[in-house]
């Protein structure tokens, strides 16, 4: 993972989340609604209690796997068997030295950087979509994977944002947002989010996933 940074990328971010529309996607996104309607998406934080996610927060679970569901990932058998079996340990292991409560924008940028624990764990999880999976799926699978466990700090991949997003020609995902999410972004994220009203299960990173994933549907 190159650390090269698209500095233009906060100020396309701000367009966004301050244009009214940021706020009526996100209650379109988390509407409650009868089964088989709406987004499945909304889904993605409720599946496991609160309690259950922060006694697990080091540990895969089959809870985790059934999350990625919501976000349209069906990982094949084989690799859920082997995540939450013979590669068990080592994807815990990893989840210790991954910081659990802190935000993308406060950690430093070693603990992003392609030694960290977070991308040898992203490496890890990509390599078995692949190996399992659809190919090219490979790095959002990982990425929603990983964003489960550490909803605070990872930010999600998804081919129809990066579309959105336009980084510049290598630019780092992880670097480039982390940079990004400055305070007056976030400020207008936190007004978005309480306009919202969303639950407190819903993060600002995770607050900004929906709203670029739902402006990228509205321009395809």
């Amino acid at each position: 993972m190159q650390l090269t940074i698209d500095t233009s990328l906060s100020s396309r971010l701000l367009d966004i989340v301050t244009d009214p529309q940021a706020v009526a996607d996100l209650r379109a996104y988390f509407e409650d609604g009868p089964p088989n309607t709406g987004y499945p998406g909304r889904w993605f934080e409720q599946i496991g209690s609160p309690a259950d996610q922060e006694r697990d927060r080091n540990r895969l679970t089959a809870d985790d796997i059934v999350a990625l569901s919501a976000l349209n990932i069906r990982l094949p058998i084989t690799v859920s068997a082997r995540l939450l079996g013979e590669d068990s340990a080592e994807i815990s292991e990893l989840l210790t030295e991954i910081p659990a409560d802190v935000d993308l924008w406060d950690v430093a940028r070693s603990d992003l950087s392609p030694r960290s624990a977070a991308y040898r764990l992203f490496t890890k999880f990509r390599a078995m979509a692949w190996n399992g999976g659809e190919h090219g799926t490979s790095g959002v699978t990982a990425s929603k994977l990983l964003a489960r466990k550490r909803p605070r700090l990872i930010p999600i991949y998804d081919h129809q944002v990066n579309q959105l997003v336009d980084l510049g020609k290598g630019a780092n995902w992880w670097i480039s947002f982390h940079e990004a999410l400055t305070a007056q972004v976030r400020d207008h994220l936190e007004h978005a989010h309480k306009s919202a009203e969303l639950g407190p299960r819903i993060t600002l990173l995770r607050t900004l996933d929906v709203i670029l994933w739902m402006r990228a549907r509205h321009t395809d």
